[in-house]
């Protein structure tokens, strides 16, 4: 095997496309995507393949730029404690539209004063 076939062996297209994607970023100021595009005409691929195998090694390697994938999972205690707060918040609201009742109750009986009011006064 020579060392040609080697260094595009199964494993390392990945560490390649990482070390262009850093070394273009460093030496030309542009961004990661601008980078894997460029790379992408280069090697007759998507931007989403290289952009894929840079984050795989990336993640290997454990650069800290790169946020966590997936959703964190909830215990128990959290769960309690959304359902805790989303009952204490439909409690307010509840209280909310009671006031809101009494208060439309209130100026009804005051459009109705009024109304009286203006039955006298045509006469």
């Amino acid at each position: 095997m020579s060392d040609n076939e080697q260094a595009t062996g199964r494993g390392k297209i990945g560490e390649q496309i990482f070390e262009q994607v850093e070394a273009l970023m460093r030496a030309e100021s542009i961004t990661r995507t601008e980078a894997f595009q460029r790379i992408a005409v280069t090697r007759g691929s998507r931007a989403g393949t290289v952009a894929a195998n840079y984050y795989r090694i990336a993640r290997l390697k454990g650069d800290g730029f790169l946020r966590p994938r997936g959703r964190k999972k909830s215990t128990g205690n959290e769960v309690e404690a959304v359902i805790a707060r989303a009952t204490s918040a439909l409690g307010d609201l509840a209280e909310l539209v009671r006031h809101q009742g009494a208060e439309l109750d209130r100026l009804s009986e005051k459009v109705h004063q009024i109304e009286k009011l203006r039955a006298l006064l045509s006469e």
